[in-house]
């Protein structure tokens, strides 16, 4: 025979806790993706309104990064990214 399950009961038995990686506190990667992708942002729109293929490929590999879960991949990927376009030389085109 099944169960019946009183979910309100359960509720105030068990309680769900959701930590983030307590390894890095203060650089949690949601946090280190959101402050790089602001960065992408300003520098793409400081940009000449076209990027390089080598960019927009780097920015897909990001998109497909967060798409299928892998945050920690697109966070380092979106840093590396800011810091090739912040480049001194990357402005000198």
């Amino acid at each position: 025979m099944g169960r019946v399950i009183d979910f309100e009961a359960w509720r105030t038995e068990h309680r769900l806790e959701v930590r983030e990686d307590e390894t890095q506190p203060d650089e949690r990667p949601l946090r280190r993706l959101e402050r790089a992708i602001c960065r992408l942002d300003d520098l793409v729109a400081r940009g000449t309104g076209r990027i390089s293929s080598r960019v927009e490929a780097e920015l897909l590999a990001i998109t497909r990064a967060v798409t299928a879960g892998h945050t920690e991949e697109a966070v380092e990927r979106a840093e590396r990214l800011a810091e090739r376009l912040e480049h001194p030389s990357a402005r000198a085109q």
